[in-house]
């Protein structure tokens, strides 16, 4: 970490502007809201400005030309083995399971390289303010000037530090709002940095595909469509696995786990279709730094069932003489004599 007088080493020039600005006038920016800043302040942390990190890719190469069919799967695509009696070979059968997805490993390659270069860059400006970490960190992807090959990332977030706190470790980032971070450690545990999980795969429409999604199918499961989606998505958590081993993280927060389904013209077959899916998953990679016990917790108060009564009124009347009385209570034995004595003296 910098002592917040020099720019991190790699900073733009025009980032590295903006950040002597902030320091010149002493004053800094947040995207957390009321209630985070003030979670935050009760752990220690306080903000020191808004870090922004980007990087612009070109995509021309996703590296999915080729389909896992091949080209032998074009004279006999999505047949049965047989045995033509004329030839006794054994025409080609389609493949299953994991051989019939292909990965665009490319494509995989530079999704990570592009979040990734956008982090760090976001992390070298929180250095250069002289923060611990950045929390709230949103990152998002789209196309530059509508160019649909060309794709921007983003990660944007808030600078944080802890007055008096001096660390040697490089700073960490975290897509966690300011009330989850205060609880993380509040119970004894810290961020580490952004944890990645992407996959990509496709896979043919092959007969059993198109004879599952027919009109004339009716409500049956396309296995192949199945099989797809579930592959890609474990590929992607075991990608996540790995950058917690990378990090030498504990565990992970996940925050965002997304699936998106597409399809392609074959590359192979001029008439057939592909499917591809793409699934990332993104988390806060956390690791333990102390044993504490879990914070109180004020909720609401348990009676024991039974209701306070209240004291009855206070009822004023008035006698035969004018004079205001205070009634008594029901079955008082100052009003049985009463009505007795009026009683008496009136036989009628």
């Amino acid at each position: 970490m910098t002592n917040g007088r020099e720019p991190a080493p790699g900073l733009p020039p025009a980032a590295a502007a903006r950040l002597e600005g902030m320091r010149e006038a002493r004053s800094w920016g947040s995207s957390l809201g009321v209630s985070e800043f003030g979670a935050l302040s009760k752990v220690g942390f306080q903000p020191v400005g808004q870090v922004l990190g980007a990087a612009v890719y070109s995509v021309g190469d996703p590296g999915d030309e080729e389909c896992p069919y091949g080209r032998a799967m074009r004279p006999g695509e999505g047949a049965l083995p047989y045995r033509p009696a004329a030839t006794g070979r054994l025409l080609p059968v389609p493949p299953t399971g994991a051989a019939a997805i292909g990965s665009a490993r490319p494509l995989v390659a530079v999704l990570y390289s592009a979040r990734r270069s956008a982090l760090r860059r976001m992390l070298a400006e929180c250095s250069a303010l002289g923060g611990l970490g950045v929390i709230g960190v949103t990152l998002t992807i789209g196309p530059f000037a509508g160019d649909e090959d060309v794709l921007e990332f983003r990660a944007f977030g808030t600078a944080v530090r802890a007055p008096g706190v001096i660390s040697h470790a490089p700073p960490f980032a975290s897509d966690l709002s300011g009330q989850d971070f205060t609880k993380l450690v509040a119970h004894g545990w810290m961020p580490v940095g952004i944890a990645l999980g992407v996959a990509v795969g496709y896979r043919h429409d092959d007969w059993a595909v198109r004879s599952q999604t027919g009109i004339t199918a009716g409500n049956v499961e396309v296995e192949g469509y199945t099989y797809l989606v579930r592959q890609v998505r474990t590929d992607a958590r075991n990608e996540l696995e790995l950058d917690l081993v990378r990090m030498g993280a504990e565990g992970v927060v996940v925050r965002e786990m997304q699936t998106r389904i597409s399809h392609r013209r074959c590359p192979m077959l001029p008439l057939g279709k592909d499917h591809v899916v793409e699934a990332t998953i993104v988390g806060t990679a956390i690791t333990r730094f102390a044993n504490l016990a879990p914070p109180p917790i004020y909720g609401i108060r348990k009676l024991d069932g039974r209701r306070p009564v209240q004291a009855p009124e206070q009822q004023v009347t008035v006698g035969r003489g004018g004079e205001p009385e205070e009634a008594s209570e029901p079955g008082n034995g100052r009003d049985a004599e009463q009505q007795t004595g009026q009683g008496a003296g009136n036989p009628d």
